[in-house]
């Protein structure tokens, strides 16, 4: 008994008391404007909030610590906390008497304030819309069609970046959940003096077309940033074409992690927005925490993917996908997740000078990476590239629908008639189109999937109707995504 007693008075003793906040508010709201104004102490107790989410994120045996013994849960793993100072996130009882307003901590409030302005930041920076209004519409035309396909939570976190770029072919992790099936590593692209003036010379057309949205881009996909070991110089000729340091995720940041110190200090200085690591086990996890410090990780977000974690799931798409059919979990079951791909726009291999235009959608039979190619092609030089993204727009990026084109409903999109219309939905969402009888009409021809926008046109102007009012209904249709786009095989 005197040994347990013992071991209480040294945990009080090495923990933290709880934070007075009171000094950072005024008449109940934070006194700062701006993350640059926030004082080096409070930063440092974010950090700790930040730390004491992510165990309780990852670890289960941690949650329940917490809820039995929460002084020497803290005390073990390190955390300059109080228990009190972060109770509604592990009682559920106080968090209930939290949200009524009933009881208040200012600590984990004023936390909660600035991470939301620092996604606010972010996310604000991602809806740069690009320059081009081909490349614009289109993109707004593919983030209509997701917003009915894929879950709410899931649709949030999708941005659909303008371009990205790979500065490899293939990737050395191997993870065997991978969304995008990346193929091992064979081949990266140095920063030769060749290569150099490539690079450059490819961020100048694609500025060019995308304008201050080109920033939104980052240098990965089926790869991992530091497999190429010249990846600072690629991000630094980034930031000087497009004004910012592109966003770093990588699944292994404890192979380097100096010099993963190097990329986050040279994004913090370049108007770096965000910042990953991918957490793939739970001993990744407590090592990535040994060795960086809660302060080193502040803006850096931690991708749980790792079985222990709470709620987590691993996106139906590439290798997981395989793994799932081989478990009778088809494509028609009701997954969480069904892509990684966050890109409505183009996708460079800088090792093959290839690009696609893509998209991101549910992973299916046709699309199994979770993306839709909607064209590809290749380039030689500068000159080169600028006519294949040109020919890409006038092939693939019309404003209005076009007089030869076939219409058909989307083939994930359930048809059904109405007395004065039709309507279209998902398991996400459902489209009206009614009051109205020409809709019921239109619903009909489109449903039946063989009939040309001329023909439509010509169909409804036999019976006495303008062919700018069908145009406005048939682009209408256009522009909330709901006509299928995708390339007919």
């Amino acid at each position: 008994m005197q040994t347990q007693e013992l071991n209480h008075q040294v945990e009080a003793e090495l923990i933290s008391p709880p934070f007075d906040i009171t000094e950072y508010y005024i008449d109940n709201h934070a006194i700062f404007t701006t993350i640059d104004q926030i004082d080096q102490k409070l930063l440092a107790k974010f950090s700790q909030v930040k730390r004491f989410k992510e165990l309780w994120q990852m670890d289960v045996q941690f949650r329940q610590q917490v809820s039995t013994h929460p002084h020497h849960a803290f005390v073990r793993h390190g955390l300059k906390l109080h228990p009190e100072d972060v109770r509604p996130i592990w009682d559920e009882d106080c968090n209930s008497k939290w949200e009524q307003g009933i009881l208040e901590f200012p600590l984990l409030k004023m936390s909660n304030e600035f991470f939301a302005r620092l996604d606010y930041i972010t996310n604000l920076h991602l809806k740069t819309a690009p320059n081009n209004i081909y490349i614009q519409q289109w993109r707004e035309r593919q983030i209509a069609r997701t917003a009915s396909q894929f879950q709410p939570l899931v649709n949030q976190i999708v941005v659909h970046a303008p371009v990205s770029f790979e500065l490899c072919k293939g990737c050395s992790v191997g993870c065997r959940f991978c969304g995008v099936s990346a193929p091992p590593l064979t081949e990266i692209f140095f920063y030769t003096p060749e290569n150099a003036k490539l690079w450059r010379e490819v961020l100048e057309v694609m500025t060019g077309f995308l304008g201050t949205a080109a920033g939104n881009g980052f240098c990965y996909w089926a790869t991992d940033p530091l497999d190429n070991p010249d990846y600072e110089k690629f991000c630094l000729d980034f930031h000087a074409i497009t004004g910012f340091f592109p966003q770093t995720t990588t699944s292994q940041p404890l192979k380097y992690p100096d010099r993963l110190r190097s990329i986050l200090k040279l994004s913090r200085e370049r108007n770096g927005i965000c910042n990953r690591f991918s957490i793939l086990s739970l001993k990744m996890f407590e090592k990535v925490h040994t060795e960086f410090s809660a302060e080193e990780l502040l803006k850096v977000q931690l991708l749980y993917l790792n079985d222990e974690a709470e709620n987590a799931h691993k996106a139906h798409a590439g290798r997981q996908r395989e793994a799932n059919l081989q478990k009778s979990q088809g494509d028609e079951e009701p997954h969480v997740q069904g892509t990684i791909a966050c890109v409505s726009g183009f996708l460079f291999n800088m090792v093959e000078r290839s690009v696609k235009l893509i998209s991101p959608c549910n992973a299916n039979e046709r699309w199994p990476l979770g993306y839709i190619v909607y064209d590809q092609g290749t380039f030689v030089d500068a000159d080169d590239l600028k006519s294949l993204i040109e020919r890409m727009i006038r092939d693939n990026m019309p404003q209005t629908v076009r007089l030869g084109d076939v219409l058909r409903f989307r083939p994930d999109l359930k048809y059904e008639a109405l007395v004065d219309g039709f309507q279209l939905s998902t398991h996400v969402k459902t489209f009206k189109f009614r009051h109205d009888s020409l809709w019921k009409q239109l619903g009909v021809l489109i449903h039946q999937g063989n009939h040309t926008t001329a023909e439509i046109t010509q169909f409804f102007t036999n019976k006495g109707v303008l062919s700018t009012q069908t145009s406005y209904y048939l682009n209408l249709l256009f522009e909330r995504g709901v006509l299928d786009s995708e390339p007919q095989i």
